[in-house]
């Protein structure tokens, strides 16, 4: 037996490792079954592991790492799914107290690009707390941006609620109003133009009206100068960041001719219908004047009544996509929409109506369908437009990137086709018998909401037969029936 005045030999190798574990302030031990931590990177890169494990390691690699490597690993706890909460509030804690100026800065370009909700609202909170005003513009970026499976209302974004806490409620439009003009006009663009949709979101319209009429403007501010210009001869004021970039667009010279023809269109109509007007309409305005002047003369109960006859008369079957498991109203019958579609919608509605009726375009939709039905690898789309002559056109466009058969992502060379064309539209070609995809889904909507472009999808009911659909932002469908293969 052991003397009482000198430990055993394992008495004493556990106190010289306990008192170097209190030298380093690490736990010898950690998380669940009291297994050591002897490699902390390793440790770190798991999300599945404890958050006592995590925390143990990043104490461990911040007695014994070097600080780049330091700093990258607990930056990836923060933007990496998978870990918990308490794990990433962690790794916040120590990068703002190894280097608060580094976390700002990461944080700055980083913050909108966290997708976990919870994390999200926990790391806005965490901001607010510390009242950390340096990273206003920041949360104003992540803000203007969807996150994937927020469930809430827009007026609780975390991002907002940070706002709310560090400024109060009433200087919400303030901040966003001084951030977009103290913001460099040619470095800081998608931030004043994120301050701006953000604006318009929150119901203060009046707010970037009275801005474009009365701000100063720097010799070097493209962004009021050239939605000046926009405002000025169309009335129209852009709502979000994409058409802010759209009214741009019009701008340049290679589509001055554009702009004119479309400021020769508004000054067409009559004053109360030009106030209702967004830039979705002056390409069909365009058209529409192109194709038949007179179009632009009928009321909203004459293009109406017209539409009824043609595209929903009693009797006639609608073939929606399948929405088992979503909650709202999905309705695609132009009687049940019909209040909700404005004079601009109407006069769309009929321009599609009389490009489908063309035997050449339906040839090209049906060849362009059965390309896409061919192709695994993404979905086909493009623009219809209206050419000089007034002569329907379509127009294909290769896909940004191929991200498989159910999602077509548009190109930047479709976009400047459509900022003077009619329609974007894309198919649901996966197969021939594809009527339960017959119309636009969630992604879909996702996709008018952002553009804001009038927009219509086709799909295959059988081999000879083609739906189609018009849809916009605010989740509005209209079915235009089927049409048939030529021949």
């Amino acid at each position: 037996m052991p003397s009482l005045s000198r430990p055993s030999m394992f008495r004493t190798t556990r106190v010289r490792q306990m008192f170097v574990a209190l030298l380093i302030g690490l736990p010898l031990v950690a998380g669940c079954g009291g297994r050591a931590v002897t490699d902390p990177a390793r440790v770190l890169a798991d999300p599945g592991e404890t958050p006592a494990r995590h925390e143990a390691a990043m104490r461990m690699l911040e007695a014994t790492g070097d600080p780049a490597t330091i700093d990258r690993t607990l930056q990836q706890v923060l933007m990496t799914d998978g870990y918990a909460l308490a794990s990433r509030e962690a790794a916040f804690e120590a990068l703002a107290r190894r280097d608060a100026e580094g976390l700002e800065s990461f944080l700055q370009i980083n913050l909108p690009r966290i997708s976990a909700p919870l994390w999200r609202e926990r790391l806005c909170e965490l901001v607010a707390e510390r009242s950390w005003i340096e990273l206003t513009p920041a949360l104003i970026r992540a803000w203007a941006r969807p996150i994937p499976g927020w469930i809430g209302e827009p007026e609780d974004r975390p991002e907002r609620a940070a706002l709310v806490q560090m400024y109060g409620e009433p200087q919400i439009p303030t901040v966003l109003m001084r951030v977009m003009l103290d913001a460099d006009p040619v470095v800081a663009v998608n931030l004043r133009a994120r301050c701006w949709e953000l604006l318009v979101a929150e119901g203060r319209r009046d707010v970037v009206v009275d801005l474009l009429a009365t701000a100063e403007v720097a010799e070097n501010d493209g962004m009021f100068r050239d939605l000046r210009e926009v405002a000025s001869r169309t009335g129209i004021i852009p709502e979000n960041r994409e058409e802010i970039i759209w009214a741009r667009a019009l701008c340049r010279p290679e589509n001055a001719g554009l702009l004119d023809a479309a400021t020769d269109a508004v000054t067409r109509l009559a004053p109360a219908r030009r106030e209702t007007l967004e830039l979705r309409d002056l390409g069909v305005l365009v058209g529409a004047v192109r194709l038949d002047p007179t179009l632009l003369d009928l009321d909203e109960d004459e293009l109406a009544a017209g539409l009824a006859e043609t595209i929903d008369p009693d009797g006639r079957r609608v073939h929606t996509a399948d929405f088992t498991g979503f909650t709202g109203r999905h309705t695609e019958r132009f009687r049940e929409v019909r209040d909700e579609l404005d004079w601009g919608d109407l006069l769309a509605l009929r321009v599609a109506v009389e490009a489908l009726s063309l035997e050449p375009i339906r040839a090209h939709l049906f060849d362009h369908a059965e390309r896409d039905l061919l192709d695994r690898t993404t979905e086909h789309g493009g623009v219809i437009a209206i050419d000089g002559r007034g002569r329907f056109e379509v127009l294909e466009f290769e896909p940004r990137t191929r991200a498989g058969d159910i999602r077509f992502e548009a190109s930047q060379e479709l976009f400047e086709a459509g900022y003077g064309g009619v329609f974007h539209f894309h198919h649901h070609a996966q197969k021939y018998d594809n009527r339960e995809y017959a119309g636009p889904h969630l992604g879909d909507f996702q996709y008018a909401e952002s553009t804001r472009a009038n927009c219509l999808v086709f799909t295959f009911i059988d081999s000879s037969t083609l739906n189609a659909d018009y849809y916009r932002h605010g989740g509005i469908v209209v079915d235009l029936g089927q049409i048939d293969r030529p021949g």
